[in-house]
């Protein structure tokens, strides 16, 4: 009888999408610090003075870290849900799960949103700053 209520529960789209992207999320709040303490703090490029281009390469290499770092966990965490629950994720389950978990995993990263903030808005790159000769 559990069992019944069980598969209809994960057939019911909704709690599909809420569980799947709970666990995402928690996952991605214990995962995401790891990354973002790969790179140095806005603080810490100022006090070293490193100018925008040096700060741009590491605003691109973190970008680039999380693109592979996504890549895999979305991956493995995919089939890891499918196959404890035993269903297969659609694909509106899988848009709204990949959505949702890409905002979360750039909202929690500190260092790149600061960075970022910096360089376009605190800080932007001028005209005299390039100098192609």
């Amino acid at each position: 009888m559990n069992n019944i209520y069980y598969m209809k529960l994960l057939d019911n789209t909704i709690f599909r999408l809420a569980l799947f992207t709970s666990i995402y999320i928690i996952v991605l709040i214990l995962f995401s610090p790891f990354i973002d303490h790969l790179f140095s703090t806005l603080e810490e490029d100022k006090k070293i003075k490193e100018n925008n281009f040096q700060i741009l390469i590491e605003i691109i290499l973190h970008v680039i870290v999380l693109s592979i770092s996504w890549f895999y966990l979305n991956k493995y965490l995919k089939g890891f849900l499918e196959h404890i629950f035993s269903v297969k994720i659609k694909a509106h389950t899988s848009t709204a799960i990949d959505f949702i978990a890409a905002v979360a995993l750039i909202g929690l990263q500190k260092n790149l949103i600061d960075k970022i903030n910096y360089v376009t808005i605190e800080h932007p790159f001028r005209i005299s700053d390039i100098q192609i000769f």
